[in-house]
């Protein structure tokens, strides 16, 4: 009876190139929406920790060895609203490369460990009147916030662990008096609950 350890290939100890081509796949995948931005964020850090050839490609054996190169995405632009409501999207769903948000005194909640991007650059546009709007983006997304308005506040939660270099872009364009923004990399206590007791 043969030892199968004996046709298993040796594990050879990873280098920082091949480090490299193993995260710029992923990059790649999330920008063809084959991973959520949460399968990004934790697999670049798998690869980033990873020591051997046979861990890093564990990390890519569900992704094709070469992405297709395809055409700039089509200007696709989605608009939400919460007039006075509560405006929240979880789980998987698909973010288009250019939104529209407007929270006139309501609130919206973006948590986008789940979401599938249509390419490299994502950018939401946050119209926030005496409103809250919250962004949960996870660690490895570089994350862009541009704006303001009169009498408004920003909350921006510094990430655990620096975007990579060449990483999925997500630019927060917001506006309007009195609002307020909070981009975290993890939901807090109290969402959380709510959610569970949603579910």
């Amino acid at each position: 009876m043969s030892d199968d350890r004996e046709s298993r290939p040796t594990p050879i100890l990873a280098s920082d190139a091949e480090r490299e081509r193993s995260i710029a796949l992923l990059r790649d995948a999330v920008g063809e929406g084959r991973l959520t931005l949460e399968e990004f964020s934790e697999r670049v850090g798998l690869a980033q920790a990873a020591r051997t050839d046979q861990e890093l490609a564990r990390l890519a054996r569900d992704l094709p060895g070469k992405l297709a190169v395809s055409g700039p995405p089509a200007a696709v632009s989605e608009e939400h609203r919460a007039f006075c409501s509560n405006l929240v999207r979880s789980g998987p769903w698909s973010l288009s490369p250019h939104s529209s948000w407007r929270s006139i005194f309501g609130t919206i909640d973006l948590d986008l460990r789940q979401a599938r991007l249509a390419g490299p650059e994502t950018t939401l546009e946050v119209y926030n009147l005496f409103g809250t709007v919250t962004v949960i983006v996870p660690d490895g997304v570089d994350v862009v916030v541009r704006g303001g308005g009169l009498f408004a506040s920003q909350k921006i939660e510094a990430p655990e662990r620096a975007p990579i270099a060449d990483a999925p872009r997500l630019t927060i364009d917001t506006r309007g008096p009195g609002g307020t923004l909070h981009v975290r990399t993890r939901p807090t206590l109290k969402q959380s609950l709510k959610r569970a007791l949603k579910g």
